[in-house]
């Protein structure tokens, strides 16, 4: 998958041709998924609390799409549930999130996900066996036992690497290949379109979007 990543990418990248990458490695993971049964429907929002990690790229991606599909009201409306829950949510782990209820601000009022065609490699690679687990796993209370959910490994290895792969490509034909939390990052390039041409030129963002 890193070969095809690279040559798409190698001969200078433009905002397109990342997100068609972005949607070819992703299809190409879930081609290995076929037929594979999970528990996730549309509207359980149980796990939508942990941290999630993405490549800059996906941020990008998923920018570009709130920005094509919202009005001017609607995406500064979640542009500030995506910075009250930056300010909120940055520094907690897990089960901080979880029992605080710190839900992705990308959810929609009925719990789906609103970026769900262009959701994240890591958000793709988890899946729950038994829906009243997760409910269980993610209620919020405070527990000193594990929270365990039966999921599928064989889907979670198979995006993980996908991920992997897409971070070697960005590296191997010069671009910023780092991760970022997920809220941060689309609000990043949300707030600063110039981003977008920045990480095609090559450039690294600001190390200050880290700390």
């Amino acid at each position: 998958m890193t070969e095809r990543i690279v040559e798409a990418l190698g001969t200078g990248a433009d905002a397109a041709t990342v997100v068609h990458m972005l949607a070819a490695s992703a299809d190409a993971a879930q081609n290995l998924c076929i037929d594979r049964p999970y528990a996730c429907a549309a509207g359980c929002p149980h796990c939508c609390v942990l941290n999630v990690a993405v490549l800059l790229p996906e941020a990008m991606t998923i920018a570009l799409w709130l920005r094509e599909r919202l009005c001017a009201e609607e995406l500064a409306g979640l542009q500030k549930r995506l910075a009250t829950h930056r300010s909120w949510a940055r520094w907690m782990d897990d089960d901080e999130r979880i029992l605080k209820q710190m839900s992705c601000p990308l959810l929609d009022p009925y719990g789906g996900c609103s970026v769900h065609p262009v959701r994240p490699l890591a958000c793709r690679a988890i899946t729950s066996l038994d829906s009243q687990s997760c409910k269980d796993a993610f209620r919020p209370t405070v527990t000193d036992e594990d929270r365990l959910v039966p999921a599928d490994l064989f889907r979670k290895a198979v995006f993980d690497a996908a991920f992997t792969a897409v971070a070697s490509g960005l590296r191997q034909v010069g671009l910023d290949d780092r991760s970022i939390e997920l809220g941060t990052g689309v609000l990043a390039f949300l707030e600063h379109p110039e981003f977008m041409e920045r990480f095609l030129a090559g450039e690294r963002l600001p190390q200050a979007l880290w700390l």
